[in-house]
């Protein structure tokens, strides 16, 4: 018999510092669902926004089946990618992946952007 080893929480069992960064970017959607797996969670949102946070309540994916805003990422780095899709007109950010030392960011028009933390590009 396979157990499910996801824990299906209520959002105010989230560590403080999700709930901030989710009512701070995200402030007039719902949380759909949390699923806690260790001391991981995955989130979804009403606005079809998936997030995944680590043990610290740090994110480290975000994905959307619309848009993302840059104003999530740091303001060096969504300097960096503003700069990118001003050259592409209809292209914005619908995935980020978030490393220790850079980001991994797609956008909608297939280009698939590395950025350091210090917003030098990568790939």
């Amino acid at each position: 018999m396979t157990r499910n080893l996801f824990i299906k929480i209520t959002p105010s069992k989230l560590p403080q510092n999700i709930r901030k960064f989710i009512e701070d970017n995200y402030r007039n959607t719902k949380i759909v669902y949390i699923d806690k797996f260790k001391d991981q969670y995955e989130i979804k949102l009403s606005n079809g926004i998936y997030i995944n946070f680590d043990k610290n309540g740090i994110w480290n994916y975000i994905s959307s089946d619309d848009r993302l805003s840059v104003n999530i990422l740091p303001k060096i780095i969504a300097s960096r990618l503003k700069n990118i899709m001003k050259k592409y007109n209809n292209a914005h950010i619908f995935e980020i992946n978030k490393r220790i030392e850079f980001y991994r960011v797609k956008l909608t028009n297939s280009l698939e952007i590395c950025i350091r933390n210090n917003g030098q590009l990568i790939a």
